[in-house]
């Protein structure tokens, strides 16, 4: 009788050990899961920062351009076709429909 009673307190302990690894390896198991998501978020964010690093240095250059008083008013000239007082608006005629939609200058007005 006294070799059962080891025997059995034997297998009480395996139990108990093999029950306490199982566990210890699905917390770790879900930890490493944890772990691969935080990374590839990371991996995301870090891009993320890249991309906005280089646009606000592209940003800081057209603020920069934007204090430029020739740079604006050659942007005034090209997208929005103004003149200084007493000059002209010289435009190819072929593009007349387009002065007459863009500026709001009809034909009869233009020389």
């Amino acid at each position: 009788m006294s070799k059962e009673k080891p025997r059995r307190r034997l297998r009480f302990t395996s139990v108990l050990l093999i029950i306490a690894l199982a566990v210890a390896g699905f917390a770790y198991a879900g930890q490493f899961v944890k772990l691969q998501e935080l990374q590839q978020k990371k991996a995301h964010y870090a891009a993320i920062y890249e991309e906005l690093k280089a646009e606000n240095a592209e940003l800081l250059a057209t603020r920069d351009l934007v204090n430029d008083e020739t740079y604006m008013e050659r942007l005034a000239r090209e997208r929005f076709k103004l003149i200084k007082p007493n000059e002209y608006l010289v435009m190819p005629a072929e593009t007349n429909d387009e002065v007459e939609d863009y500026v709001g200058v009809k034909d009869e007005d233009l020389h």
